[in-house]
């Protein structure tokens, strides 16, 4: 059984390709994808139990068992799963599960996780740190797949507009010390401002996806970075 989550989804989406494609040029197997939000445990049995009753070779995934709404058919499949650990199920979550909810498996446990210096470039980002911006920018995609922080960077500044027209109130449900942060981040700009650089984005994006610009997605980042 092996275990895949954290905050990093196209790492881990990338491992978790990898691992499938193992399978399947090893046993030139069957994958069977499952959501835990969908299935209930007897489902899962049946999958489980018809790989030895056919004698086939099959993996199961099973995608946010321990993440997302809490049901009572996940908790009972999160028990059955501690004293039947199949070799061939990977279960896979895109988000960062607490150590506690998974030290009882007896699984391979793997953490893509986020890098620090996407959370410095986040908060870097006032007007007037230019260079400190670009700076940190530039580490970051070292880091990580430039598409990924774009989706990060588009998600950020979405808070942002919503906590400089709301306060910290739009931002139920993170912890109260990042509200305050990003309500004073977002008063750092003019709301137009902001909603005139989430334009921008949209924009990136579009052209990105159409291949309407002959830049990279770099350039056009260091461009937007650059007036902010």
């Amino acid at each position: 059984m092996i275990i895949l989550h954290g905050e990093n989804t196209v790492l881990s989406r990338l491992k978790l390709q990898e691992k499938t494609n193992e399978f399947h040029q090893k046993n030139n197997g069957e994958i069977i994808n499952l959501s835990a939000e969908q299935i209930s445990l007897t489902d899962l049995k049946q999958a489980l139990d018809s790989i030895s009753l056919l004698n086939d070779q099959r993996l199961i995934v099973l995608e946010n068992l321990f993440s997302g709404r809490k049901t009572s058919h996940k908790e009972k499949i999160i028990d059955y799963l501690k004293n039947n650990q199949p070799d061939n199920l990977i279960t896979w979550d895109g988000k960062k599960i607490d150590g506690r909810t998974i030290s009882s498996f007896n699984a391979q446990v793997i953490s893509f996780d986020i890098p620090s210096s996407v959370f410095k470039f986040l908060d870097s980002l006032i007007p007037g740190n230019e260079k400190n911006i670009l700076s940190l920018f530039h580490q970051t995609i070292k880091e990580m797949p430039t598409e990924m922080l774009f989706f990060m960077l588009a998600k950020h500044w979405r808070l942002l507009i919503i906590a400089h027209d709301l306060g910290p109130q739009g931002l139920k449900g993170m912890p109260s010390w990042r509200q305050t942060k990003i309500t004073e981040q977002a008063q750092r700009f003019k709301l137009p401002k902001l909603l005139l650089i989430y334009e921008k984005m949209l924009k990136i994006d579009y052209q990105q996806k159409t291949g309407k610009t002959p830049l990279s997605l770099i350039c056009q980042l260091d461009l937007l970075l650059a007036s902010l």
